[in-house]
């Protein structure tokens, strides 16, 4: 899958993906501090496949899915890290969600993480 990287794209020259749909969206505190959110959700042709996915997923620095791009919030200079992340496996789909700072003085770690973790948990757009 060319949108992805790492051992990421490994598994996914072996294993066959059946859908993948991305969101980028903007999350504001109304104090000025902002965050970007990206979210993937993955569509997997078994329930086997999405554990194993789900599983290389969780281990941090095993690659990624490219959120779409930040320069559609104008935010080209956000890097997500993957160290704000929230996942969630549902059959035979995978939900994505990595949370980062675009503005203001910035959410705190945890802060970023708990966005993250319930953004992982959102339907599908």
């Amino acid at each position: 899958m060319a949108a992805s990287f790492g051992e990421v794209r490994e598994f996914f020259t072996r294993t066959r993906c059946t859908s993948l749909e991305r969101v980028l969206f903007a999350v504001g505190d109304g104090a000025g501090n902002t965050a970007v959110v990206s979210v993937a959700w993955v569509g997997m042709a078994s329930a086997s496949d999405a554990r194993k996915f789900h599983t290389l997923m969780e281990r941090y620095g095993s690659g990624d899915i490219y959120p779409l791009g930040a320069s559609l919030l104008d935010l080209a200079d956000i890097r997500f890290t993957g160290q704000r992340y929230g996942s969630d496996r549902d059959g035979k789909s995978v939900t994505i969600a990595e949370a980062e700072n675009a503005g203001g003085s910035g959410f705190d770690h945890d802060t970023l993480d708990a966005i993250a973790e319930v953004a992982a948990y959102l339907p599908r757009v």
